[in-house]
This record gives structure tokens, sequence and C-alpha cells, in this order.
């Protein structure tokens, strides 16, 4: 699928509705944008959490061990 958009005086872009939904992309779904060959890429985020759950089947994470996952994991990526 190829669709052009502009960019708006706050540097946003709309993604047009036909890829949102074939996406399954709701207000608040979050993505992540790279640059990769002079190019913006941009993708779903994937939830490790629920990758996780879907394995382990009725397990879940509580919000406390979640937050602390992620704090411990975006303290990884920062050095």
């Amino acid at each position: 699928m190829y669709v052009r958009c502009r960019v708006d005086e706050r540097g946003r872009i709309v993604i047009p509705k036909e890829i949102r939904k074939a996406l399954n992309i709701k207000r608040g779904s979050e993505l992540v944008l790279k640059v990769e060959n002079n190019r913006i890429i941009i993708e779903k985020a994937i939830d490790p959490f629920k990758v996780l759950e879907n394995i382990l089947g009725e397990f879940t994470f509580s919000r406390g061990l979640r937050r602390k996952a992620e704090e411990e994991a975006f303290k990884q990526l920062r050095g």
C-alpha cells in the first residue's frame, strides 16, 4: 500500500484510515519510528509482556513488576 501525506506545521502526520484499519492502529496505540537508508519506518510497538503472557497462558504481570522491568530495560538502553 502506498499513500502520500503532508507534515503539518507542528511536524505531525495523519496515518490514513485504510492503513490504521489494516494494521489495527487505534487511538493510544504505541508506534516505533526509526530511520533506515534515508527512510522513516513506522511499526506497531510490540508489548513483550503480552507476548510472554500469550506464551505462559494464565500467568499475568502485576503493574509493579511490569514497571520495574520497564525501568530496568530503559536503564540498559541508556547505557
